[in-house]
């Protein structure tokens, strides 16, 4: 990785093109040519850089205490692995934790254990919930009978995405294009991040709008 210096010009130059309207990729591509970005910390700045008016607009979806939820599953509980596994985690520039994992666990038995952990938590603060799974994930109908049958409220949908959004319920994602297009978002991961002993990290290093 860069130093938190070159990192820290390299977002604020993205964030000034795309501030400006400049389409996402060929500004994205000027900024990782200008300062040698590795496809990693390319990611970083992709995922990670939105333009001020999305960041006020996701600021002001977020809820402090739903009464209920629709999680994003699979996208919540592998960015929770990632975090527990001290993978590559950050606190975005809009707030919101994300991984740059694209998935490597979801074939693994912890997406279980690792939705199971949202589920306890979410009941712990009273909030009624379903865990909605995509059912093009391979085995996702076993996943979602196995948590079923231990209590945990879980379905899968063709595309999980789009349930979650049409809900109108409160969502629970960080997928930046469903959050945009719902109407009210919970940072679920940031409240276990709070009460948790895990570290992660902001991007950009010196944010300004968290």
């Amino acid at each position: 990785m860069l130093s938190n210096q070159l990192l820290q010009r390299a977002y604020e130059d993205y964030k000034f093109l795309i501030n400006r309207g400049y389409n996402r990729k060929p500004a994205l591509d000027l900024v990782s040519a200008r300062y040698g970005l590795s496809k990693k910390e390319r990611l970083l700045l992709y995922r990670c850089t939105h333009t001020d008016e999305e960041v006020e607009a996701i600021r002001q979806k977020k809820v402090e205490a739903p009464e209920e939820v629709m999680v994003d599953g699979y996208n919540i509980s592998l960015t929770l692995l990632s975090a527990i596994y001290n993978d590559d985690v950050f606190i975005c520039d809009d707030g919101l934790v994300r991984d740059l994992g694209l998935g490597k666990r979801k074939e693994k038995d912890e997406v279980f254990d690792s939705i199971v952990l949202i589920a306890e938590f979410l009941s712990f603060k009273r909030v009624a919930f379903q865990i909605v799974l995509d059912a093009q994930v391979s085995k996702s109908g076993e996943l979602s009978n196995k948590l079923r049958k231990i209590g945990v409220n879980a379905i899968t949908a063709k595309k999980a995405d789009m349930e979650v959004i049409v809900s109108g319920k409160v969502v629970v994602s960080n997928d930046f294009v469903v959050v945009m297009k719902a109407n009210k978002v919970y940072d679920l991961l940031g409240d276990i991040l709070k009460i948790s002993s895990i570290k992660v990290p902001c991007f950009p290093p010196n944010p300004k709008n968290l």
